[in-house]
This record gives structure tokens, sequence and C-alpha cells, in this order.
């Protein structure tokens, strides 16, 4: 038996005028990558990836998002990434943040991205509340789509 390997990609969204949250989920994330693959590698690179991709993870409020697909398929997705300008209806890019072979490890990088945006944002917030309100929302890491 052979087993499947994934790889997970962990990027940040960057908009081009600076907002605090994007409102973009997993499925327009998704729909946005593949029809991107498709006009960049046609049918071959559609095909190649859409077995295993899936948007496993989407922050809108530190903009960043995890996305699973075959070992084989990584460079076609990779190589988009770069290529995009808009997403749903929002002008944005991604920058890539990391690559890695387990969701463990990619979890854990994204845990330590979010703690520097923690870090960052907290200097701004006037009140208490505020803080631990960012702080649940931010460190929110929910993958059970």
């Amino acid at each position: 038996m052979v087993r499947i390997k994934n790889r997970y990609i962990a990027v940040q969204i960057v908009p081009y005028t600076p907002t605090n949250t994007l409102r973009i989920n997993d499925h327009t994330l998704s729909k946005c990558l593949l029809q991107n693959v498709e006009k960049y590698h046609g049918v071959y690179g559609l095909g190649l990836i859409e077995n295993g991709f899936r948007v496993k993870y989407c922050n809108d409020r530190t903009k960043t998002a995890i996305i699973r697909c075959l070992h084989r398929g990584q460079k076609f997705i990779s190589s988009v990434l770069p290529l995009i300008t808009l997403i749903g209806d929002v002008r944005a890019k991604f920058r890539t943040l990391y690559i890695g072979a387990t969701i463990i490890q990619c979890n854990k990088f994204i845990i330590k991205h979010q703690k520097q945006f923690l870090d960052k944002a907290m200097g701004q917030m006037a009140s208490a509340k505020e803080r631990q309100d960012l702080f649940k929302r931010v460190m929110e890491f929910d993958m059970d789509r």
C-alpha cells in the first residue's frame, strides 16, 4: 500500500488597502486558487491538484490560511500564489510563510506567527477587554472543517 503524502502551505493574505478584517472564508479561497491553477496550468494542473486540495484553516483577523495539497501538486499551487491579485472581491496578494509535510509543524508555525501578530496589536489596544477579545479571536485555531 502506498502512503499519500500531503504538503501544507501556510500563507498570509496581504490586501492592497489596509483593513482589519478581510471577510474571506475557506470556500472563497479554495475557489480562487482552483480557478487560477486552471488559468495558468490548464486542465492538467487542475486535475493533478484537485483530488487532495483543501483549505484547512482561514483566519480573517490575522489574514493567515493553511492550504493542504498532495505532494505532487505542491509546485503547481506554490507557483500560482504570487500571481494572484484578486481574492473574491478583494484586491490582495499571497505571501508564502511556510511549507511543511505535517499539519502539526504548520500548526506550530502559525501559532508562533499569531503570537508575533498579537505582540504588535496589543500595543495599540487601550482597554483590557479589547485585548482579551482580540486574543480570543486571533488564537482561535479551529480546523474541524
